[in-house]
């Protein structure tokens, strides 16, 4: 590494930005030669391979900073470079941050309006608010970012408006509010793909006694937005939408009185509010089905007080909740509101409007409404019967009660029992038994996650009896596939079940334990299962295995199963394993009295990646429902 230093040093000493051509008279924006962006390229490795001692790191960035001096707007223009500084700028100490950040204001209206220079503008901004939290030279940052911010408002109208320079705006509006909310709404979905690090998910906040500068020019900043004549144009704007969305966002940390009147402003410029006609005459708003203002209202929606939210159930959306569910923008909005609803009387409505209509939900295949009515009506449990009945009629599963014993199969497929019980003369049907073939069976998430909210209700007899009478052919279709493995871990891990239950479930497979453990979804359930259950249970389950030990030992997936069972102790020192396993299940009794039931853990795992969007509904949902 010493040697790398000196080397680094040797190439460095003759190198200058401007005589390497970084200059060049081609006229192409962020345009350098080859050598500078080599030279950047090797900084890059170097900080991939990293450094031996804390000095050595410190000397080479020391070097790099001092290479950027008076050019750091030119080298941020260029795609590779400036991604090379976002990574390096995080490293620097606070008197190299502020060497370059007021290099960036040199020219602050070329590099906001830059699409690569503007990103390394956000970053920098960030950091001084950092450092400011830190008092580490806090008044020379809060003098630069003080003078970006007039810079910004002296052109506002064409901040908001413009794509890269807009993004420079949330940022203001966060460093002066002193946190940084989730990235989700300051980045671009392109943005957040790249990113070679884990987002920011949630807000934290970073500066919690803000200064008076900071909070007199946050008021100016949100005057001017509020108080503009293209506020309508604003809402519908995919580069000034989010630049609102971010305000509301800090105004709920640090003013909600404020965060409350910006909410009634929006939701009135967004039209949400009707005159009085016929439900049947009644439209919805443009804003509400529109892509770009629909994430707007779901932020108001987050943000909105008790008043507010019951005001949008009750008054604004009185009669439309039903053709929000249909709608593919629109349904999203819907989500957002009752996972928000906590007022019994705004959760009846929606209930009453819903339930009449969910086989029209079903046709419109916006089943994440189905999800968050089933998550929320956990807070309701009168309601609970009623969501399970509507569901099960909506999929032709509640009469005769004879099709109740089809409800895992219809509710996990999200199918009707039409069309997947099929008439007598149909090729898939069997005429003696009229069931559909397993091959048949397709558990999709989203059923997958509703039977996983149904088996949290207080009465959850059609489900389990629904469980129970699985055959073993369904049983190991549903539990060989990627979301129905899910649905064997949350029945056996439900304290609410009886072990007789489980017990009978896993006599239900025991003929196709073997096959079910060589598939991988099957061996990913049942290690869990293995894990979570009884000594008793795993006794069973172990028995079932060891006749076949050799044959799931040489599986790729069967392995794994028999490393966690440990079939070789069990076979040949049972009473060591009995004492094992006795240890591990006391831990796990332990473990769980000590932190209790955590619903939103296997949920959180499976969505991720998955329905991102579903997902963050369902986990700020269940984070207040936890506490």
């Amino acid at each position: 590494m010493a040697a790398r230093m000196e080397e680094h040093k040797d190439n460095d000493s003759s190198f200058n930005c401007e005589d390497a051509g970084l200059l060049n008279d081609s006229g192409r924006k962020g345009r350098v030669e080859h050598h500078v962006l080599g030279y950047y390229r090797r900084v890059h490795e170097a900080l991939q391979d990293g450094f031996q001692e804390t000095h050595e790191q410190e000397m080479f960035l020391e070097n790099v900073f001092k290479q950027t001096e008076e050019q750091e707007v030119k080298l941020c223009q260029n795609q590779t470079i400036s991604r090379i500084l976002e990574e390096i700028l995080p490293l620097g100490k606070s008197s190299q941050i502020l060497t370059f950040f007021k290099g960036l204001l040199s020219d602050s209206e070329t590099i906001m309006y830059d699409r690569f220079g503007a990103h390394v503008l956000q970053t920098t901004m960030m950091l001084s608010l950092e450092f400011a939290a830190k008092q580490d030279e806090a008044d020379a940052f809060n003098g630069l970012l003080l003078n970006l911010s007039q810079s910004v408002r002296d052109q506002l109208e064409s901040v908001v408006m413009d794509t890269y320079a807009s993004h420079v705006l949330r940022t203001l509006l966060q460093v002066f509010g002193g946190l940084q909310v989730a990235e989700k709404v300051t980045r671009s979905k392109l943005s957040r793909e790249q990113q070679q690090r884990d987002l920011i998910q949630e807000t934290r906040v970073i500066l919690e006694n803000r200064p008076e500068t900071y909070q007199k020019e946050f008021l100016l900043l949100q005057s001017e937005l509020m108080k503009s004549k293209q506020l309508e144009e604003y809402i519908g704007s995919p580069s000034a939408c989010p630049v609102l969305a971010v305000l509301l966002l800090v105004l709920q940390k640090n003013d909600k009185d404020s965060c409350r009147k910006v909410c009634r402003k929006l939701i009135k410029k967004c039209e949400l509010k009707q005159a009085p006609s016929p439900d049947s005459k009644r439209t919805l708003p443009d804003a509400v089905v529109n892509p770009i203002s629909s994430h707007l209202i779901e932020t108001i929606i987050e943000v909105a007080s008790d008043d507010i939210l019951k005001d949008l159930t009750e008054t604004c959306f009185n009669g439309l909740l039903l053709k929000l569910a249909k709608t593919p923008v629109a349904n999203f909005i819907l989500q957002r509101l009752i996972a928000k609803t906590v007022q019994s009387e705004s959760m009846d409505q929606i209930m009453t409007e819903l339930t009449k209509g969910f086989h029209k939900i079903l046709a419109a295949n916006n089943t994440g409404v189905l999800l968050q009515l089933a998550e929320t009506c956990f807070l309701f449990p009168a309601l609970q019967e009623t969501f399970v009945k509507s569901l099960l009629e909506a999929l032709k599963g509640f009469t005769p009660e004879e099709r109740q014993l089809k409800a895992i199969i219809l509710i996990g497929s999200l199918q009707s029992f039409e069309v997947l019980f099929p008439s007598e003369d149909d090729e898939n049907s069997n005429s003696a038994t009229g069931e559909v073939k397993p091959k048949g069976i397709e558990v999709k998430l989203h059923g997958s996650l509703l039977l996983q909210s149904l088996l949290k209700f207080q009465n959850k007899r059609i489900v389990v009896n629904g469980f129970m009478a699985l055959s073993t052919e369904e049983l190991k279709t549903i539990i060989c596939q990627p979301a129905g493995s899910y649905l064997l871990e949350h029945f056996m891990s439900n304290e609410r079940i009886k072990d007789k239950k489980k017990e009978q479930l896993i006599n239900t497979m025991k003929n196709d334990l073997f096959s079910i453990c060589c598939d991988k979804s099957g061996s990913r359930a049942m290690e869990s299962v293995f894990k979570m259950s009884s000594i008793k249970m795993k006794t069973i389950i172990a028995e079932l295995l060891a006749k076949k030990e050799t044959q799931l030992h040489s599986d790729r997936f069967g392995c794994f199963m028999h490393r966690t069972c440990q079939l070789s102790q069990f076979k040949h020192r049972r009473n060591a394993w009995t004492s094992i396993m006795t240890k591990d299940d006391k831990k796990r009794k332990l473990f769980a009295d000590l932190i209790g039931e955590a619903p939103k853990d296997t949920i959180g795992r499976w969505v991720t990646g998955r329905n991102k969007r579903t997902a963050a509904i369902m986990k700020d949902h269940l984070r207040k429902k936890c506490g």
